[in-house]
């Protein structure tokens, strides 16, 4: 046998320890910009080898990465907190952060493609994801500032169309989808429990790495004026709430905090049914508490109400028994009193709305400033679009060019700054008009309908398959019923929700037609 020289030997150990070399070189060099960044590398790292070895992790961890945020929060100093969780053009780290978490989606997608030799899916949503991407630019090609124009487009591609993607490639079977629900719920129970805590603490100050941030609300005083209220859990002597400091969680803002925590409600409640460990079922149930607590410190009004509308969904598709969910509201509703009553209050104002919605004076209680915000801004947003019906007037342009002119026209209040229109459907119309309209409702469209095609023609023979095609089904319809009171910011999280209802909808058929196959040939030999 021929042996190798001291030379060979030396050249052979150069060649092992060279990845090592430079990844230490490397993490030294992040060393000196940033310690946060490099033990994030250092993680990054780590995940990558394990999925080496476990590659259907990716998923989960990403999601987790995604959802909390925690992967943003992570690469900003703690002055720059109110931008870390913007969009992909608002905030270069979100591209970073997403080309990164697209390594842990590659991954297991190479090894499914190129070990597995599994084929690549293009969903029906994905095409008309494509179809949606025509539509703004034809929408763009008229509008007045290609740029604006141009970087809502790229948003779109990075937070929404790749994401897709890899996401609905990537959850191909049904342990996959029972990892990825469970990281989701992780990630809100994370925020959800450090917004309990802060509050139960009393550290409103600290803002926890930014996973526990705070935003104040704003009403209009006697004259009419916006006023910045103070931390006050009291009411005035109309029955108007002073101000409440509110949970903002790794967002930053109240109400779309309060959104992606809503959503998730209905995966807890799935698992507290589903799951056979007692364990699960009480972490599940845990889960659920630490959300629920924490989208009612966000004072959230429209997420609240559509709270509400969700349980009742839950007990009319049997996902929760309905002595569960009143027993569940009932003790919700004393643990509120005892602990949070500005909670109650703030929805006390509802009321005030009355003068709004039939155009009477003010005379008696006056509608706070967010509620004039957003009926002036629907009002603006629905002219705009009567004005600009068939392409609208280019992505992102109502804010920029139209906010102000057309909210003006309105006549309640003066508006000076350029705000979005807090619709979803309504800022849709106005900026990409009828055509974007329908090319947007048509993907989360098309997902509903097969997950409640699903549960409805499960109902009898696989009810635990049904309820989860129910439970991803509520999911969107939570995000639906907030979507009237919110514009789609953030978009990560909506197209984030949309790719795993999808590949949920294709886990359930497939596990169906499984089942059936199993039990035809088990008919067949008995």
């Amino acid at each position: 046998m021929r042996t190798m020289s001291i030379d060979a030997f030396a050249v052979r150990d150069a060649k092992a320890l060279l990845p090592f070399a430079v990844g230490g070189f490397a993490i030294f060099f992040l060393l000196q910009l940033n310690v946060v960044v490099a033990a994030g590398a250092l993680i990054l790292v780590g995940v990558l080898a394990l999925m080496l070895r476990r590659p259907e992790l990716g998923a989960a961890v990403a999601l987790f990465a995604i959802y909390s945020n925690i992967a943003v929060l992570a690469m900003r100093s703690e002055r720059a907190v109110q931008t870390a969780a913007g969009s992909a053009g608002q905030n270069p780290r979100i591209a970073m952060v997403l080309a990164a978490v697209s390594l842990l989606l590659l991954v297991p997608l190479v090894h499914q493609t190129m070990v597995r030799r599994q084929k690549l899916i293009f969903d029906r949503g994905f095409v008309l994801m494509l179809v949606l991407v025509a539509a703004l630019l034809a929408s763009s090609f008229f509008a007045r500032d290609w740029q604006i124009a141009e970087s809502q487009v790229a948003d779109y591609l990075l937070e929404g169309l790749v994401p897709y993607f890899l996401l609905t490639n990537v959850i191909r079977d049904f342990s996959t989808l029972k990892r990825v629900t469970w990281s989701l719920l992780l990630a809100g129970s994370l925020m959800g429990g450090l917004t309990l805590y802060q509050r139960a603490t009393h550290t409103e100050e600290k803002i926890y790495g930014g996973l526990a941030q705070m935003g104040v609300d704003i009403t209009l005083s006697e004259n009419g004026q916006e006023r910045s209220l103070r931390p006050v859990a009291s009411a005035e002597e109309n029955g108007q709430t002073r101000g409440q400091l509110r949970a903002a969680g790794p967002i930053g803002e109240p109400n779309r905090y309060a959104q992606i925590l809503l959503v998730l409600l209905p995966l807890a409640a799935l698992t507290f049914r589903m799951e056979r460990s007692r364990r699960l079922q009480a972490l599940g149930l845990a889960t659920g508490a630490l959300i629920l607590g924490g989208l009612l410190l966000t004072f959230s009004r429209s997420a609240i109400l559509a709270g509400c509308v969700l349980f009742a969904m839950m007990a009319y598709l049997r996902l929760l028994k309905p002595r569960q969910v009143l027993v569940s509201g009932f003790g919700l509703g004393v643990v509120t009193l005892a602990f949070a009553p500005g909670v109650v209050g703030r929805l006390a104002t509802l009321e005030n709305l009355k003068s709004l919605v039939l155009h009477t004076d003010y005379t008696y209680r006056a509608p706070d400033s967010s509620a004039v915000h957003r009926y002036v801004l629907n009002s603006a947003t629905w002219h705009v679009f009567l004005d600009h019906p068939i392409l609208g007037v280019g992505p992102g342009h109502f804010a920029e060019y139209y906010a102000i002119p057309y909210s003006n026209r309105v006549g309640l209040i003066e508006t000076r700054k350029k705000y979005r229109g807090h619709n979803l459907y309504l800022e849709t119309l106005a900026e990409t008009g009828v055509i974007g309209f329908v090319s947007l409702l048509a993907i989360p469209f098309v997902v509903m309908r097969e997950l409640w095609k699903e549960h409805r023609s499960l109902e009898q023979t696989h009810p635990e398959l049904r309820n989860w095609a129910g439970a991803f089904f509520l999911c969107l319809c939570g995000y639906a019923i907030t979507a009237i009171f919110d514009h789609l910011s953030y978009q990560r999280y909506f197209w984030l929700l949309v790719a795993v209802c999808s590949a949920a909808a294709r886990i359930v058929r497939s596990e169906r037609n499984a089942q059936d196959v199993k039990g035809s040939f088990s008919f067949q030999g008995v």
